[in-house]
């Protein structure tokens, strides 16, 4: 998967605040490549900003001028793998790094996601971009992810929501979200409609009602993508199937009329 111009603002973001601890286990289902959308000089900049070693931030910022230059030298290269990872390391400052890819980098772990995994270990933060929509078993997906991610743990869930035609098994909706959330303790830390432009467009959702009422008012685009930030609760627990809110009778009045009459 890609690190577009969406995920490079949504982690510089959480960084900035101080979302996602330091020295954290990482594990991305998708390995991410380098999208190109977001200028060099500005992954520079926040490299400079960021890496506190003078000799490490500057090797840094050498390394990935030498790994675009291989990219253009040569585009079936590994280089924009590499400027990706560069990208995570400037806002991640993480201990580990597992990717499940099948199309990825040798290091990749290649493993059926339609399947349970044990990875032997669990993670502090995981990240989604774009994968769990191409995986036919989307249940076990969104198990695997609640059993790998540590108490406490953060998950980014980021794929189609309007247009995209052809290009998964899946489209997915913000109540999907909310009721996995439900079911299962998390805390929606965050969601966005986004827009992968140019220019890039992210728009915060603040709660079910307001998804519709953006739906209502003619604001969502053709071709968005759904981004969910959910937090795992501190007790462990197995994954729980929920059930659409709708239909759990869990909605507020305007939700529910929005949803009988949104066609």
């Amino acid at each position: 998967m890609s690190i577009t111009a969406i995920e490079y603002i949504l982690l510089r973001d959480m960084a900035a605040k101080g979302v996602l601890p330091a020295k954290g286990d990482f594990i991305e289902f998708g390995e991410a490549n380098w999208y190109g959308d977001v200028p060099l000089a500005q992954l520079h900049e926040d490299i400079r900003a960021r890496v506190a070693d003078p000799d490490e931030r500057e090797r840094l910022v050498a390394e990935t001028i030498r790994l675009d230059a291989a990219y253009d030298a040569d585009p079936s290269s590994e280089a924009l793998f590499a400027i990706a990872k560069i990208f995570y390391a400037t806002f991640l400052d993480h201990a580990s790094h597992t990717a499940i890819d099948f199309h990825g980098t040798a290091t990749a772990l290649k493993l059926d996601l339609n399947r349970p995994l044990d990875l032997g270990r669990r993670f502090d933060f995981a990240f989604n971009f774009g994968t769990g929509e191409h995986v036919f078993d989307i249940c076990q997906f969104f198990r695997t992810v609640h059993d790998v991610t540590k108490p406490g743990g953060i998950m980014i869930h980021g794929g189609p929501f309007t247009g995209w035609f052809d290009h998964g098994f899946y489209n997915i909706q913000p109540t999907l979200y909310h009721d996995i959330a439900r079911a299962n303790g998390y805390r929606v830390a965050a969601m966005f409609l986004t827009d992968v432009g140019p220019p890039p467009k992210m728009t915060q959702i603040r709660g079910r009602e307001h998804v519709l009422q953006l739906a209502e008012s003619g604001e969502i685009g053709n071709n968005l993508n759904l981004y969910a930030v959910l937090q795992k609760g501190r007790q462990d627990s197995d994954f729980a199937l929920p059930m659409q809110g709708y239909y759990e009778g869990t909605l507020s009045d305007e939700a529910a009329e929005a949803w009988r009459n949104l066609r």
